[in-house]
């Protein structure tokens, strides 16, 4: 198709009124479907200064999917080029057919250039689309979407089984062995505890796709705050999520959340769509809104939001003047050896049976997995301070399973949902291997015993 030099974009309020016509128009991308594989076929919302709106859809065909629009983000701009104004599900329409029409996107961010970073063969941007494209992009500076804020959850009020619209910060997006994305959000507020069933296979760690993510990405993680994960299997939704980067503010609509041994996740459902969010929340989305409280200790020198977080008086430590951290504050700590207190749950020991907790000589050996709002994390007891944890005669069966039920918050082989409480405890991190120290970055529970009573 040739694009005539003579043609003239039309607002998007009067492309409403252009049912049947063939029009040009120029937007900004404030929402994004996933592209459906069945009929190459993708669609978006567009706005401009002169419609208030929620946008009007755009749907874009193709012949083969990678000559999809491939949106970068939300918020930047598409030149769309002989659309057709249609009805599609008894709503007005811009179709973009590849065949007669073309299309051409370009970064929304005040002050770049004038080269798209995806377009139709034959398009050709002239003098006065730059003026354009100039306009849009600094009309977006201070422009307020209406996306009906009302309608989001915020990560401490999901339920399961239900669909939710999320508005959130990408923190990082990941790929596993077996080809399933991960995409982990987060919004600064903590997602409610679940509840376990008891289970012979190790349960999973919050931050681990199929493997520990590594320590440097770890550390661009929040501190505070729980991280939803987003799992992504779909291939179309794989390329739509091409566009998604650290640090980057989105509204997923339509997202459906479940619980998986006892780990929040969600997936996308068939109507799930991403959003545009106006720069004005991203920079109001920050942590150093949310935290204001800050100290420093002694024994390491993490700045904390939460000084004193509440926990069950179940067990006592040693330390009563260190500071409470966050597991990620300990996973993302910069010495590899530290001494830190924290507030947690026990939701799994190994072994399961107290008559093995000592090996063969005699010496006491456990692994639990920790939880927090933040991360989950493996922890042992060891020797001695196995012994002073339970704080009772090895050979007294029937006081570690007392205590060890108190502990997980019910019978630790019972198929019963269990909710265990939140506990203090001190940790203290080592390393096993002088050549690998972060590789081989482990913890240990030191000070901490089960109360009497």
């Amino acid at each position: 198709m040739e694009i005539r030099d003579d043609y003239k974009f039309l607002r998007v309020e009067d492309a409403f009124k252009a049912l049947h016509l063939n029009i040009s128009l120029i937007g900004v991308i404030v929402e994004l479907d996933f592209p459906t594989a069945s009929d190459c076929s993708c669609t978006l919302k567009i706005i401009d200064p002169w419609h208030s709106g929620s946008g009007l859809p755009v749907k874009l065909i193709a012949r083969a999917n990678r000559s999809l629009p491939r949106v970068e983000s939300i918020g930047d701009v598409i030149f769309l080029s002989s659309v057709k104004i249609v009805l599609v599900s008894r709503k007005i329409t811009a179709l973009c057919n590849e065949t007669s029409s073309s299309f051409a996107l370009f970064n929304g961010e005040h002050g770049e250039g004038f080269v798209p970073y995806q377009s139709s063969p034959k398009f050709r941007i002239r003098d006065q689309d730059k003026s354009f494209l100039s306009n849009l992009r600094e009309w977006m500076i201070t422009y307020k979407f209406d996306d009906g804020s009302c309608c989001f959850t915020s990560l401490k009020d999901i339920k399961e089984g239900e669909h939710l619209n999320l508005n959130c910060q990408i923190v990082h997006v990941s790929k596993d062995d077996k080809d399933r994305c991960y995409i982990f959000v987060w919004d600064g507020t903590e997602m409610p505890p679940c509840s376990f069933v008891a289970k012979s296979e190790r349960l999973p760690l919050c931050v681990e796709p199929e493997m520990m993510l590594p320590t440097h990405v770890l550390r661009t993680f929040p501190t505070f705050g729980s991280v939803l994960r987003i799992i992504v299997e779909n291939v179309t939704e794989k390329q739509a999520i091409q566009c998604l980067q650290p640090g980057q503010h989105v509204k997923f609509l339509n997202l459906f959340l479940q619980v998986n041994m006892g780990l929040w996740s969600a997936t996308f459902s068939p109507s799930t769509k991403m959003q545009y969010t106006p720069r004005r929340e991203m920079q109001s989305f920050s942590p150093q809104r949310m935290c204001r409280e800050k100290f420093s200790s002694r024994w390491n020198p993490i700045t904390r939001c939460i000084s004193s977080p509440s926990h069950s008086g179940i067990t006592g430590v040693a330390h009563e003047d260190a500071p409470f951290v966050t597991l990620m504050d300990i996973l993302t700590y910069s010495n590899v050896t530290a001494k830190f207190r924290c507030v947690v749950r026990f939701i799994q020991v190994f072994p399961r049976d107290v008559r093995n907790f000592h090996d063969l000589n005699g010496k006491f050996k456990l692994l639990a997995i920790l939880e927090d709002a933040t991360a989950r994390i493996h922890a042992s007891l060891y020797a001695d301070e196995g012994d002073k944890f339970f704080g009772c005669d090895p050979s007294d069966e029937e006081a570690l399973i007392k205590k060890l039920n108190k502990l997980l918050g019910g019978d630790r082989m019972n198929e019963a949902p269990r909710n265990p409480p939140w506990v203090q405890c001190c940790l203290f991190s080592y390393y096993r291997n002088k050549n690998d120290q972060w590789g081989s970055r482990r913890f240990r529970i030191f000070d901490t015993w089960i109360n009497a009573k």
